[in-house]
């Protein structure tokens, strides 16, 4: 009997195990939930025409580039739409991901039937940065295809560094607008960055370091913030991607 109470006493600490479980298992039915939920936002008719928009503003910045000339068309087009059609639609965007409206209230629907705000809302910030991301390489792609001219660099290069640099930079993006979504009445905190990155973005100094076109530059082999390497650059757009979307998550823990 002694041993058989030994062997119980040594058996009770697991059920908090499984309550620990129980509880990753509800906060990855949050993060679930509002990535869903935010896909479903975006494909609306909304977000696909802001897409569309976006398009249409990188294919005339190559058209435009192309007219100047063709010997480097392709890396003015580029840098022509990461300073303007890349954030202008990755913001229009990340404004429907969250309902138009701030990142806690975006998580309601489903926060209403049990779910923690805070998982939700890092579900909808995690997938407004993976579609971000793929709007962000759609557009670089669509500069390289249109402004791309015999003699420059190879096409299946061009395509895949421009690619991968529009995929980071617009995830960068969305991180940004994610946390400005946490200010203000109706997120209104995410035109702050948006308005910051139009306006001092391309500076040379700290501004221009943190905020993602000044990285999106250099690496596309223009000027650097800082004197920034392009290792550098990459990690603070990766950075801005993940770190921002858990601050802005964290945000909206319930207290």
């Amino acid at each position: 009997m002694v041993g058989e109470s030994a062997s119980s006493a040594a058996a009770r600490p697991l059920p908090p195990a499984e309550g620990g479980a129980e509880r990753g298992g509800r906060a990855l039915t949050g993060v679930r939930l509002g990535m869903e939920m935010t896909l479903s936002r975006l494909r609306a008719r909304r977000p696909l025409l802001s897409f569309g928009l976006g398009a249409a503003l990188a294919l005339a910045a190559a058209v435009i580039e192309i007219a100047f000339g063709s010997s480097g068309a392709v890396d003015r087009a580029l840098l022509s739409t990461f300073r303007l059609a890349t954030p202008l639609t990755i913001f229009a965007l990340a404004a429907d991901a969250a309902d138009r409206t701030t990142l806690r209230d975006a998580a309601w629907p489903a926060a209403r039937f049990g779910a923690s705000s805070h998982h939700v809302a890092l579900g909808i910030a995690l997938a407004t940065a993976l579609a971000s991301a793929l709007v962000g390489a759609l557009l670089a792609v669509v500069v390289v295809a249109v402004a791309h001219r015999p003699g420059a660099a190879p096409f299946v290069r061009d395509m895949l560094v421009s690619g991968w640099i529009g995929a980071l930079t617009g995830a960068a993006y969305a991180g940004w607008f994610s946390l400005g979504a946490t200010f203000f009445r109706r997120g209104l905190g995410r035109f702050v960055p948006l308005a910051a990155d139009l306006l001092l973005g391309g500076s040379a100094g700290v501004i221009g370091a943190l905020l993602p076109r000044g990285n999106a530059v250099n690496l596309l082999g223009g000027p650097s913030p800082l004197g920034l390497g392009q290792p550098a650059s990459v990690a603070l757009l990766a950075s801005s991607a993940l770190v921002l979307a858990l601050v802005a998550a964290a945000r909206c823990r319930e207290w």
